[in-house]
């Protein structure tokens, strides 16, 4: 028999999951916004920094990859990994929880990015 607390954690851990499986489609927006700025000489915008940073590591950035990714991003409850590592690298990037304030939702961080993605809906 389940314990209420553990009813919430599960239900905690499916809002996490949701919004991180919602973020991976607009990773891969970022990928070809940022395919499409460099192709255009805009090498200054966020998307295309992130295309040349992932390609100085050595990891070749192209629309088709990402969207493979994007569309198989599938996190587990307790090993979520970010969505822009995986989208971007092909990486799976664990995700560090930040709990609830009265600031600001629980969110999840990558060490690798710096990425930050709210995971509760407000």
């Amino acid at each position: 028999m389940s314990t209420p607390e553990a009813e919430i954690d599960s239900s905690q851990e499916e809002l996490r999951i949701a919004a991180l499986v919602r973020q991976a489609p607009l990773e891969f927006a970022r990928v070809v916004y940022g395919l499409n700025d460099r192709a255009n000489g805009r090498a200054g915008t966020m998307a295309a920094e992130d295309v040349a940073r992932t390609v100085r590591q050595g990891v070749p950035v192209t629309r088709e990859r990402a969207e493979q990714r994007a569309r198989g991003y599938l996190p587990l409850a307790g090993h979520e990994h970010c969505p822009r590592c995986w989208v971007f690298n092909g990486i799976k990037s664990p995700l560090q929880y930040r709990p609830v304030t009265d600031e600001r939702p629980e969110s999840g961080a990558c060490k690798v990015c710096g990425a930050e993605y709210a995971t509760t809906l407000d």
